[in-house]
Protein backbone atom coordinates (compact mmCIF):
# COMPACT_ATOMS: atom_id res chain seq x y z
CA UNK A 1 0.00 0.00 0.00
CA UNK A 2 2.85 2.51 0.95
CA UNK A 3 4.20 1.75 -2.79
CA UNK A 4 1.00 1.94 -4.27
CA UNK A 5 0.01 5.45 -2.62
CA UNK A 6 3.93 7.09 -3.09
CA UNK A 7 3.29 6.04 -7.14
CA UNK A 8 -0.13 7.49 -7.00
CA UNK A 9 1.29 10.70 -5.60
CA UNK A 10 4.14 11.36 -7.85
CA UNK A 11 1.73 10.21 -11.02
CA UNK A 12 -0.86 13.25 -9.63
CA UNK A 13 1.80 15.58 -9.75
CA UNK A 14 3.28 14.51 -13.13
CA UNK A 15 -0.09 13.93 -14.93
CA UNK A 16 -0.97 17.89 -14.07
CA UNK A 17 1.44 19.45 -16.39
CA UNK A 18 2.11 23.33 -14.76
CA UNK A 19 0.18 22.60 -11.77
CA UNK A 20 2.03 23.79 -8.30
CA UNK A 21 2.27 20.01 -7.49
CA UNK A 22 6.17 18.76 -7.11
CA UNK A 23 6.72 15.95 -8.96
CA UNK A 24 7.54 14.11 -5.79
CA UNK A 25 7.12 10.80 -4.01
CA UNK A 26 5.52 10.85 -0.64
CA UNK A 27 7.65 10.48 2.08
CA UNK A 28 7.46 7.17 4.84
CA UNK A 29 6.42 9.56 7.30
CA UNK A 30 3.52 11.47 4.88
CA UNK A 31 2.42 7.84 4.10
CA UNK A 32 1.50 6.71 7.34
CA UNK A 33 -0.04 9.93 8.11
CA UNK A 34 -2.31 9.99 5.17
CA UNK A 35 -3.81 6.07 5.99
CA UNK A 36 -4.04 7.81 10.09
CA UNK A 37 -6.59 9.88 8.28
CA UNK A 38 -4.33 12.81 8.53
CA UNK A 39 -3.80 15.53 5.47
CA UNK A 40 0.22 15.69 4.21
CA UNK A 41 0.63 19.74 3.15
CA UNK A 42 3.22 20.69 1.41
CA UNK A 43 3.70 24.65 1.41
CA UNK A 44 4.91 26.25 -1.54
CA UNK A 45 6.43 30.33 -2.22
CA UNK A 46 6.69 31.34 -6.37
CA UNK A 47 7.59 33.83 -7.34
CA UNK A 48 8.35 35.23 -10.74
CA UNK A 49 7.81 38.51 -13.06
CA UNK A 50 7.18 40.47 -10.08
CA UNK A 51 4.39 38.17 -9.05
CA UNK A 52 4.45 36.69 -5.41
CA UNK A 53 2.22 33.15 -5.47
CA UNK A 54 1.49 31.71 -2.04
CA UNK A 55 -0.31 28.00 -1.82
CA UNK A 56 1.39 24.39 -2.34
CA UNK A 57 -0.26 20.83 -2.44
CA UNK A 58 -2.27 18.86 -0.18
CA UNK A 59 -3.21 15.27 -0.20
CA UNK A 60 -5.65 13.34 1.97
CA UNK A 61 -7.38 10.21 1.77
CA UNK A 62 -11.18 10.26 1.00
CA UNK A 63 -13.95 7.84 2.18
CA UNK A 64 -15.51 7.43 -1.18
CA UNK A 65 -15.79 6.10 -4.45
CA UNK A 66 -14.20 7.99 -7.76
CA UNK A 67 -17.99 7.91 -9.23
CA UNK A 68 -19.35 9.58 -5.78
CA UNK A 69 -16.50 12.52 -5.49
CA UNK A 70 -16.80 13.31 -9.15
CA UNK A 71 -20.59 14.11 -8.59
CA UNK A 72 -19.71 16.22 -5.50
CA UNK A 73 -16.92 18.48 -7.46
CA UNK A 74 -20.31 18.73 -10.36
CA UNK A 75 -22.30 20.00 -7.86
CA UNK A 76 -21.42 24.00 -7.56
CA UNK A 77 -23.43 24.19 -4.38
CA UNK A 78 -21.15 21.86 -2.69
CA UNK A 79 -18.16 24.31 -3.13
CA UNK A 80 -19.47 26.27 0.27
CA UNK A 81 -18.28 23.57 2.01
CA UNK A 82 -15.37 22.20 0.25
CA UNK A 83 -13.70 25.82 0.17
CA UNK A 84 -13.22 26.92 3.57
CA UNK A 85 -14.95 30.21 4.93
CA UNK A 86 -16.79 30.26 1.70
CA UNK A 87 -20.17 31.88 2.57
CA UNK A 88 -21.54 31.35 -1.15
CA UNK A 89 -21.32 29.74 -4.33
CA UNK A 90 -23.36 30.19 -7.19
CA UNK A 91 -22.72 29.10 -10.93
CA UNK A 92 -23.21 31.69 -12.72
CA UNK A 93 -22.02 30.83 -16.69
CA UNK A 94 -21.11 28.09 -18.56
CA UNK A 95 -19.13 28.14 -22.17
CA UNK A 96 -17.19 25.61 -24.23
CA UNK A 97 -17.01 23.11 -20.99
CA UNK A 98 -16.09 25.65 -18.68
CA UNK A 99 -18.34 26.48 -15.57
CA UNK A 100 -17.79 30.01 -13.86
CA UNK A 101 -18.31 29.98 -10.25
CA UNK A 102 -18.68 32.81 -8.10
CA UNK A 103 -17.18 32.60 -4.85
CA UNK A 104 -18.14 34.99 -1.75
CA UNK A 105 -15.13 34.28 0.84
CA UNK A 106 -13.91 35.60 4.01
CA UNK A 107 -14.75 35.84 7.66
CA UNK A 108 -16.16 39.06 10.04
CA UNK A 109 -12.50 41.19 9.76
CA UNK A 110 -12.35 40.80 5.67
CA UNK A 111 -14.89 39.46 2.97
CA UNK A 112 -14.07 39.30 -0.80
CA UNK A 113 -16.01 38.06 -3.92
CA UNK A 114 -14.79 36.70 -7.21
CA UNK A 115 -15.16 34.06 -10.46
CA UNK A 116 -13.24 30.72 -11.17
CA UNK A 117 -13.26 28.82 -14.41
CA UNK A 118 -13.40 25.43 -13.45
CA UNK A 119 -13.06 22.40 -16.11
CA UNK A 120 -13.92 18.78 -14.88
CA UNK A 121 -12.05 16.35 -16.57
CA UNK A 122 -13.73 12.87 -15.53
CA UNK A 123 -12.10 10.60 -17.78
CA UNK A 124 -8.91 11.85 -16.27
CA UNK A 125 -10.31 12.37 -12.94
CA UNK A 126 -9.27 16.02 -12.87
CA UNK A 127 -10.57 19.26 -11.99
CA UNK A 128 -8.66 22.41 -12.82
CA UNK A 129 -10.03 25.77 -12.18
CA UNK A 130 -8.30 29.46 -12.18
CA UNK A 131 -9.73 32.92 -11.61
CA UNK A 132 -11.27 34.36 -14.20
CA UNK A 133 -9.71 38.24 -14.72
CA UNK A 134 -12.98 38.71 -16.60
CA UNK A 135 -15.09 39.78 -13.42
CA UNK A 136 -14.41 41.48 -10.03
CA UNK A 137 -11.94 39.80 -8.19
CA UNK A 138 -10.20 43.08 -5.93
CA UNK A 139 -8.55 41.00 -3.45
CA UNK A 140 -6.42 38.44 -5.48
CA UNK A 141 -4.74 39.04 -8.75
CA UNK A 142 -4.42 35.49 -9.67
CA UNK A 143 -5.06 32.02 -8.49
CA UNK A 144 -5.65 28.92 -9.99
CA UNK A 145 -5.06 24.90 -9.32
CA UNK A 146 -6.25 21.86 -9.63
CA UNK A 147 -8.54 18.21 -7.44
CA UNK A 148 -7.13 15.19 -8.85
CA UNK A 149 -8.75 12.11 -7.78
CA UNK A 150 -7.69 8.54 -7.92
CA UNK A 151 -9.16 5.30 -6.45
CA UNK A 152 -6.77 3.01 -4.05
CA UNK A 153 -6.01 -0.56 -6.37
CA UNK A 154 -7.57 -2.97 -4.05
CA UNK A 155 -10.45 -0.61 -2.73
CA UNK A 156 -12.69 1.33 -4.42
CA UNK A 157 -14.44 2.81 -1.86
CA UNK A 158 -10.58 5.28 -1.11
CA UNK A 159 -9.72 7.76 -3.21
CA UNK A 160 -6.17 9.68 -2.59
CA UNK A 161 -6.81 13.26 -3.47
CA UNK A 162 -4.47 15.88 -4.35
CA UNK A 163 -5.02 19.34 -4.21
CA UNK A 164 -2.86 22.21 -5.02
CA UNK A 165 -3.24 25.55 -5.25
CA UNK A 166 -1.07 29.35 -6.10
CA UNK A 167 -3.10 32.44 -5.36
CA UNK A 168 -0.94 35.85 -5.97
CA UNK A 169 -2.81 37.85 -3.07
CA UNK A 170 -1.48 41.23 -5.24
CA UNK A 171 -0.06 44.15 -2.91
CA UNK A 172 -2.41 45.13 -0.26
CA UNK A 173 -3.50 44.51 3.84
CA UNK A 174 -4.50 40.67 2.48
CA UNK A 175 -0.81 39.94 1.63
CA UNK A 176 0.95 42.15 4.14
CA UNK A 177 -1.15 41.03 7.40
CA UNK A 178 -2.19 37.53 6.14
CA UNK A 179 0.03 35.95 3.73
CA UNK A 180 0.80 32.82 5.91
CA UNK A 181 -2.93 32.73 7.28
CA UNK A 182 -4.21 32.56 3.98
CA UNK A 183 -1.93 29.70 2.59
CA UNK A 184 -2.36 27.91 5.92
CA UNK A 185 -6.54 28.20 5.09
CA UNK A 186 -5.68 27.42 1.26
CA UNK A 187 -4.47 23.82 2.04
CA UNK A 188 -7.22 22.54 4.31
CA UNK A 189 -9.53 21.65 1.60
CA UNK A 190 -8.74 17.94 1.14
CA UNK A 191 -10.28 18.04 4.73
CA UNK A 192 -13.08 19.82 3.74
CA UNK A 193 -13.50 17.22 1.32
CA UNK A 194 -13.25 14.39 3.73
CA UNK A 195 -15.55 16.08 6.05
CA UNK A 196 -18.73 16.84 3.46
CA UNK A 197 -18.39 13.00 2.07
CA UNK A 198 -18.31 11.79 5.27
CA UNK A 199 -21.63 14.12 6.44
CA UNK A 200 -23.61 14.20 3.04
CA UNK A 201 -22.19 11.04 0.78
CA UNK A 202 -20.91 8.47 3.10
CA UNK A 203 -23.75 8.84 6.31
CA UNK A 204 -24.06 6.09 8.51
CA UNK A 205 -27.57 4.32 8.53
CA UNK A 206 -29.64 4.67 11.05
CA UNK A 207 -29.82 2.52 13.49
CA UNK A 208 -33.26 0.36 13.66
CA UNK A 209 -35.50 0.51 16.88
Amino acid sequence: MKKTLACLALAAACLTAGSPARAERLTEAEIERLQSGATVVRPQVVEEEGARYVGGVSYAIVASSIDELASVFDDVSAYRELLPRTKRARLVGENDGARYVELLQGNSMLTTSYTIRLRHDRAGHVVRFRLDPSHPHSALRDAWGFFRYEALPGDPNKVLLTYGVLADLGQGVLRDMFEDRVRAVMLTVPEHVQRYVAHHVRRAPTASR
